[in-house]
């Protein structure tokens, strides 16, 4: 369990890094594939989880996709305020 909550919190921190960049309009090339290594990090202990604490199984899938939708938050944030619609931090659509 202790892994999984670890691969939890890595792939959460190089998700916000990664948004946060993306979002002032910087680079986040790099750490793109952070977040892809990360993502892939929680397969294995989230399987592990599942088989070896299968009442476990669905509190730590739905953890993971409160983890995973990150991502999605910030595009329904997006969709939300509109086509047009201008970050405040870029001055511009997006």
């Amino acid at each position: 369990m202790t892994e999984l909550v670890t691969a939890l919190a890595d792939h959460r921190r190089a998700m916000w890094v990664r948004e946060d960049l993306h979002l002032k309009g910087e680079d986040w090339t790099e750490v793109r594939a952070e977040s892809h290594a990360t993502r892939s990090a929680v397969t294995a202990p989230l399987l592990r989880v599942s088989l070896v604490l299968p009442f476990l199984a669905q509190p730590a899938q739905d953890a993971s996709r409160a983890v995973y939708g990150l991502r999605e938050a910030e595009r329904t944030r997006r969709a939300r305020r509109g086509p047009g619609a201008h970050h405040p931090a870029r001055g511009r659509a997006g």
